[in-house]
C-alpha cells in the first residue's frame, strides 16, 4: 500500500469523514483552553470534571434524556459550585475541586449501578469517533466554535488575571468571575469530546498539546499555534492509526498526543544544551577579544 493510499483510503467512508470532523473540532478547541488551564493550574479541575460528568450522563440515561445535555449540565454545575466555594467560602481551590468532583463522581457511580446495562455508558467515558452521527458532528462543531470564540474574547482578561492578578483587581477586573467563566468554557470543551474521544480522553487533549507547546515555545502566540497544531495532528494521526491497526480511536488519539509531549521533551533538551554551549562560547570569545 502506498503512503497516499494509506492516508486517503479511509476517507472514502462517510463514517471516517464524520469522525475526522468531530475529532478535529475537539482537538482544536481543547488545546486553546488547555493553554490557560495549564497556566492557571486548573489541570486537576479538568481531570475531576471528566469524572463528575458521569453523574449528569447517568441521570439523563435514567430519565431517558439526552446524554450530551446531562453531561453539560453536570459539568457546568460543577464549575459553578467550585467557583462559589473558592470565591465565597474561601475554600482552597484543590480542596473545592476534590470535594465537588468526587461527590459528583460517587453520585454518577450510583446512577450507573441503577442502569439495566451499565456497559451502555462506557462509550461516554472512552469515546468512539467512528460511530458519531451527523447530529453529533454538528453539536461537536458548535461547542468547539463556542469555546474558540469564548477563549478569543476572554484573552485580554485572561492575560491580565493569569500573570498579574493583583494588578487586575486594582484596575477593576473581577478575577473570580473570570475564573468562573473559564471553568464553564472548560466544561464545554470536555463535553464536546464526550461523544467522540470520550471525556477521559478529552482531558488528555486539553493538557497534552498545551504541555507540548510549553516545552517548545516562549511566547503565548507561538504556544497557541503549537498547541492547536499538535492537537489537530494527534487527532488526524490517531484516527488513521486506529483505522489501519484496528485500535480504539479515542485512546489512540490520546496516546499520539502524549507521544508528542515525549518527542518535544526529547527534542528540547539537546537544543537548549546546544544554545547554552553557543552562548558560553560567545561569552568566552568576547572575553578574549576584550583582553586582547
Amino acid at each position: 500500500m502506498s503512503i497516499w493510499s494509506w492516508l486517503a483510503d479511509p476517507f472514502g467512508y462517510d463514517f471516517m469523514v464524520r469522525a475526522t470532523i468531530a475529532t478535529l473540532a475537539v482537538c482544536i478547541a481543547a488545546p486553546m483552553c488547555g493553554i490557560w488551564a495549564l497556566s492557571r493550574r486548573l489541570v486537576y479541575l479538568t481531570d475531576a470534571m471528566s469524572h463528575g460528568i458521569l453523574a449528569g450522563v447517568a441521570g439523563a440515561s435514567i430519565i431517558g434524556g439526552s446524554l450530551l445535555v446531562g453531561g453539560l449540565v453536570a459539568a457546568v454545575t460543577m464549575a459553578l459550585i467550585v467557583s462559589v466555594l473558592v470565591v465565597r467560602a474561601r475554600i482552597p481551590e484543590d480542596g473545592a475541586i476534590g470535594v465537588v468532583g468526587q461527590g459528583l463522581f460517587a453520585l454518577g457511580v450510583i446512577g450507573v449501578s441503577l442502569q439495566s446495562d451499565p456497559r451502555a455508558l462506557a462509550h461516554i467515558l472512552f469515546g468512539n469517533p467512528l460511530t458519531v452521527t451527523r447530529t453529533d458532528v454538528v453539536i461537536d462543531a458548535t461547542l468547539a466554535l463556542l469555546v474558540v470564540l469564548a477563549v478569543t474574547a476572554l484573552r485580554p482578561v485572561l492575560l491580565a488575571t493569569t500573570f498579574d492578578a493583583v494588578h487586575a483587581r486594582t484596575v477593576g477586573i473581577h478575577v473570580g468571575l473570570v475564573d468562573a467563566t473559564l471553568l464553564v468554557v472548560l466544561s464545554l470543551t470536555v463535553v464536546a469530546g464526550m461523544v467522540t474521544v470520550g471525556v477521559l480522553m478529552a482531558v488528555t487533549l486539553v493538557i497534552a498539546p498545551a504541555v507540548t507547546a510549553r516545552l517548545l515555545a516562549r511566547s503565548l502566540e507561538t504556544m497557541l499555534l503549537i498547541a492547536i497544531g499538535s492537537g489537530a495532528g494527534a487527532g488526524a494521526v490517531g484516527l488513521l492509526v486506529s483505522y489501519h491497526a484496528g485500535l480504539p480511536a479515542g485512546p489512540t488519539v490520546a496516546l499520539v498526543a502524549v507521544g508528542l509531549v515525549v518527542v518535544a521533551a526529547l527534542w528540547v533538551r539537546p537544543v537548549r544544551a546546544f544554545h547554552r554551549t553557543v552562548q558560553r562560547a560567545g561569552s568566552h570569545g568576547d572575553e578574549v577579544t576584550q583582553q586582547g
